[in-house]
């Protein structure tokens, strides 16, 4: 068993439950909404849902509408219904995330979503005792066209904790992806929304919970 000096969490479907695709695609439509689009094209609101950013681009020519205005806008309603959703009790902690007391390493979260959502929900549910650092993306184009499998996040929380002995923890293959493109180990961990994914790369561990990850740490 390696021995690890960190290990670095995805967010949604890790420690907080995943946002619901309705949630983003209210958000997306008010952004829509700021700037006079009333009815947009259903794909620009499943593009946008979805951040399917060269897709979504051609609102520039379709409806003469700058990308880049478009998208902070949507980032800001994103954040804005997802901390409601926190507060409301609509995205909750998975019970387990209580095993994060039995690991002794240090810790951080590294997560494709808004920074400043990451950051809300690590205070409202006060986890900030367990992490040294909090990494989301940039509310911009470039923040988004960071998002993993490309490593950008990962390597600045690895660089803040100063150590590449480091175990990455996520849901999905894009984890598995990031962390192997950074050089250090990863588990994938295979929650119920997760019971059918095929990854591409095999993770160094695939546990089902954070439990089990505390358990297989500690053999």
């Amino acid at each position: 068993m390696t021995t690890y000096e960190a290990v670095v969490f995805d967010h949604d479907g890790v420690l907080v439950e995943l946002t619901e695709m309705d949630l983003l695609r209210r958000a997306a439509r008010a952004a829509f909404d700021d700037h006079g689009v009333a009815d947009p094209p259903e794909a620009f609101v499943e593009h946008a849902t979805h951040e399917n950013l060269d897709e979504l681009a051609r609102i520039e020519d379709d409806l003469d509408l700058p990308l880049a205005e478009y998208w902070a806008s949507r980032e800001e309603h994103a954040v804005a219904h997802q901390c409601d959703a926190v507060e409301s009790g609509a995205k909750p902690l998975y019970d387990d995330v209580t095993a994060l007391a039995d690991l002794p390493h240090r810790k951080a979260v590294v997560s494709n979503n808004q920074h400043e959502t990451v950051r809300f929900v690590v205070d409202h549910y006060d986890l900030g005792d367990h992490f040294e650092h909090v990494v989301g993306r940039d509310p911009t184009l470039d923040g988004a066209r960071r998002r993993k499998p490309e490593t950008h996040y990962l390597d600045a929380a690895l660089d803040e904790l100063g150590t590449r002995e480091a175990l990455y923890v996520g849901d999905s293959p894009k984890d598995v992806a990031v962390a192997h493109r950074a050089g250090v180990d990863s588990a994938f961990l295979r929650r119920s929304h997760r019971a059918g994914t095929v990854l591409d790369r095999e993770p160094t561990y695939e546990v089902e919970t954070l439990t089990g990850l505390a358990e297989t740490l500690a053999d």
